[in-house]
């Protein structure tokens, strides 16, 4: 392999055209080299408007040309498991959209997959790769706040219907906690530096999708410390958190979606401290640049896909407690 990464986009997803690509396009090491559609005419156009030299009318034959390396996955949640092994099996190297599957069994199989056949896999949490976190990591590890405590978390958005939305289509993997639920629960979960210990939760269920379209969960963590997180279809609100230490508190705005400029905020009594944080590229960037250096380099990943595994045995636990109305122990 050159010191190069020639990237294949499987599908035309808006994600892609929006996040992946001006991301990619501000990394050292990477190149779209190609896109694949079902539909021969949408592959080629959107090749063309965004620069990808080659255009494949099939996930397929994409796979099987030695002109790229690694793909971007972008398609619904309930293909990324066929597609994120077939390309394992094809030797390419995987950037696959959360949640990883649709269960944490699924996820399993994933990285097993995919580590029995040598390529590196990522999930596109990119908050954890970002400068933003990290320098938060820092913070609560210098002990700016004390010990930890609690947090909340949370993400919503108003989602009009009827619609045709694959986020409410049952069938391809939808819900809110499969598209901004997983938000903050893998954040909490970065936060605590951890796997939680149970989880207590309510969801609500919509009669005629069949999905959950907002839950309001508590994770409790090792210490007897917890996480109040909320998500949803169904309110406006964006996404933010709180951490809460014995000290102190960070407020923390876009935690999951960082900004080019960004940062949050520590407050220790009456004393406010804006930490900023100037990332100066995208906010996929700084985690395909890390998939570079991982696959070109040999460096260690910051989190392996393995994390996702983590973050669908909690929504597992999530759904079987708002369908009991118990809490649910994980170890």
């Amino acid at each position: 392999m050159s010191n190069t990464i020639r990237w294949g986009i499987l599908s035309t997803a808006k994600i892609a055209e929006t996040a992946f690509i001006p991301s990619l396009g501000q990394t050292r090491r990477g190149t779209l080299a190609a896109v694949a559609s079902r539909d021969g005419e949408r592959a080629r156009s959107f090749a063309e408007k965004h620069g990808a030299g080659q255009a494949f009318d099939s996930y397929e034959s994409m796979l099987a040309s030695d002109a790229i390396d690694a793909v971007y996955i972008p398609l619904p949640n309930s293909m990324h498991a066929e597609w994120t092994q077939k390309a394992a099996a094809a030797g390419k190297h995987v950037f696959c959209e959360k949640p990883l599957g649709v269960s944490s069994a699924e996820a399993q199989r994933m990285v097993d997959s995919c580590r029995d056949a040598g390529v590196t896999l990522f999930e596109a949490f990119v908050f954890l790769y970002h400068p933003k976190s990290l320098k938060l990591r820092q913070v609560l590890e210098e002990g700016a706040i004390g010990d930890l405590v609690q947090m909340t978390a949370s993400f919503t958005f108003p989602l009009q219907r009827p619609t045709d939305n694959i986020r409410m289509n049952r069938e391809l993997g939808g819900g809110n906690l499969m598209d901004v639920g997983c938000y903050p629960i893998a954040y909490s979960r970065f936060v605590f530096n951890e796997e939680p210990i149970a989880v207590q939760a309510a969801c609500r269920m919509d009669p005629h999708y069949g999905v959950d379209t907002r839950s309001s969960m508590v994770l409790t963590f090792s210490g007897d410390r917890h996480a109040a997180l909320q998500s949803g279809f169904d309110a406006p609100g964006g996404q933010r958190a709180v951490i809460h230490g014995e000290s102190g508190y960070i407020a923390v705005p876009q935690p999951c979606h960082p900004k080019e400029q960004d940062g949050f905020v520590v407050c220790r009594g009456a004393q406010e401290e804006s930490v900023l944080v100037e990332a100066g590229v995208p906010p996929f960037a700084p985690a395909i640049e890390h998939f570079h250096d991982c696959v070109l380099d040999g460096v260690e990943p910051i989190a392996t896909a393995a994390n996702a595994i983590g973050t669908l045995r909690v929504i597992e636990a999530i759904r079987e407690s708002a369908a009991t109305g118990r809490r649910i122990d994980l170890v």
